[in-house]
């Protein structure tokens, strides 16, 4: 049985080894009424800003849940490449489902978007439940999957908001689009080394940005003004894929394409270079 893993995000302070600590509500509700944890029982406790520690349950009273904490493990679990989603924002079940398979394959953000042919619309108050309610479900996710780090799900935006809250450097922008004009293969082997170069001081740290469109697709003017905007039309193939099951099929076929799929047994890689060391050869 793994060991049973929980997000602590207010412990970073005093997070360390010997250090006694309160669980969360909802990961001490987890750890007592669902999977029916005791005191002397062995968890993992980790703050999402990368690695984890062991810990022990201990004085478990009532809703209340504590661990002693012991020793740290740098692992890094995080893929090699950050990829943003902008998703369309679709209905709940589809996105909430959507959101928990990114953060399992790796995703680093996603952003809610609302474009002009969306079915599902959201504003105000709404809008921050869901984001909340999305942002939960990537905590728990992370929490099964061995992440260390937590998927952020920033607020919903515009097409326009998106497409202008990118950085200017290292970050290669993709949108999906059953017509579009280049391979996955094709950007991870031939454009991302030349978006990404190796070995620049400073540079911010390199990502791919996939925009994802709705069931109608994007309007004549989100697409121009995405293309404006520096992103490039990528076709995942022949068959038109729902918009919940677009940017988790590009996830997938970006973690193969750069060897993320790897035994355990091999060891917790490290980030690799920008370049991807040419990753792969076109096909």
């Amino acid at each position: 049985m793994l060991t049973p893993r929980f997000h602590c995000p207010h412990a970073v302070p005093g997070l360390a080894p010997g250090h006694r600590l309160e669980l969360p509500a909802t990961a001490a509700h987890h750890a007592l009424r669902v999977l029916r944890l005791v005191d002397g029982d062995p968890i993992a406790v980790f703050s999402g800003l990368g690695g984890e520690y062991a810990a022990v349950l201990e004085a478990t009273r009532g809703k209340a849940a504590h661990a002693r904490v012991a020793d740290f493990h740098a692992e890094d679990r995080a893929p090699r490449i950050d990829v943003h989603i902008q998703q369309s924002v679709v209905s709940n079940d589809k996105m909430d489902w959507m959101i928990e398979k990114a953060v399992e394959l790796g995703a680093r953000s996603v952003t809610p978007v609302l474009v002009e042919r969306s079915v599902v619309r959201l504003n105000g108050e709404r809008a921050e439940r869901r984001v909340a309610h999305w942002q939960a479900l990537a905590i728990a996710a992370s929490e099964q999957c061995g992440l260390n780090r937590v998927l952020d799900v920033s607020p919903v935006q515009s097409v326009d908001e998106a497409c202008s809250a990118l950085p200017a450097l290292n970050t290669l922008r993709c949108m999906l689009d059953p017509r579009g004009e280049r391979s996955l293969t094709d950007c991870i082997s031939e454009v991302w080394p030349s978006i990404v170069p190796d070995g620049v001081p400073g540079m911010p740290t390199a990502a791919l940005v996939l925009l994802v469109g709705p069931e109608g697709g994007f309007s004549a003017r989100e697409t121009a003004h995405a293309r404006g905007a520096g992103y490039l039309t990528l076709s995942l193939g022949p068959r038109v894929l729902r918009t919940e099951t677009a940017a988790l099929a590009a996830l997938a076929a970006i973690r193969a394409l750069v060897d993320d799929f790897r035994p355990l047994a091999a060891g917790c890689h490290t980030r690799a270079s920008a370049s991807m060391n040419a990753a792969v050869a076109p096909t």
